[in-house]
């Protein structure tokens, strides 16, 4: 079980890397994914709109670093599907930190992880698509399901919220797939584990 763990570690490493150098097709996009489609067309470039982004407020810090925000490394973010806007209380560089991260972190840590519980639970919960964080991007209203964009004051710029790396469609299905078969491998292991 062990052995069918570590290749199964390795086939989905070699997944990933496959996809992520292929060109995504969008017609492979399932219901489900669509809003991911959408939002990730929304590369660092000016949007129309008619919305007039705030200022941080005063004394205003980063839940993270602890240091001031202010109109330099301030954040806003939209929730979908009420397209409304929030400041978020990480500063620029978390923001961005967690953008180009979190999607490879949550892949290392299935991956890695002994814990059977914490697997079952990262599992459970799927690739992460966009960037989140119940403390510092809390979504506007209980039927908001995820953060579409972005807005950095720093250069007036929208961003897509979708996280570097991240998987949609028929392709996040498919990693999904392997992710739960790890699961298995690893149940499978203890029990022979427990067994002896």
């Amino acid at each position: 079980a062990e052995g069918r763990r570590r290749t199964t570690n390795e086939t989905m490493t070699d997944f990933i890397e496959q996809q992520q150098r292929q060109p995504k097709d969008a017609s492979e996009t399932n219901d489900e994914s669509a809003p991911a489609r959408n939002h990730s067309s929304l590369s660092s470039s000016t949007i129309e709109t008619t919305y007039s982004h705030g200022k941080p407020s005063e004394g205003m810090c980063c839940l993270c670093t602890m240091e001031d925000i202010t109109e330099d490394n301030y954040v806003e973010y939209q929730s979908y599907p009420s397209m409304k806007w929030k400041p978020s209380l990480f500063e620029q560089s978390i923001v961005q930190q967690l953008l180009e991260t979190k999607f490879q972190q949550y892949i290392d840590t299935v991956q890695k992880s002994d814990c059977l519980a914490e697997l079952r639970r990262l599992v459970a919960e799927g690739p992460p698509l966009y960037i989140s964080d119940k403390h510092a991007l809390p979504l506007y209203d209980e039927k908001d399901t995820h953060i579409c964009q972005l807005w950095y004051a720093s250069d007036g710029l929208y961003r897509s919220a979708m996280l570097q790396g991240a998987c949609t469609g028929k392709e996040r299905d498919e990693l999904w797939d392997r992710l739960k078969q790890l699961l298995v491998d690893m149940e499978e292991a203890k029990q022979c584990t427990t067994s002896d």
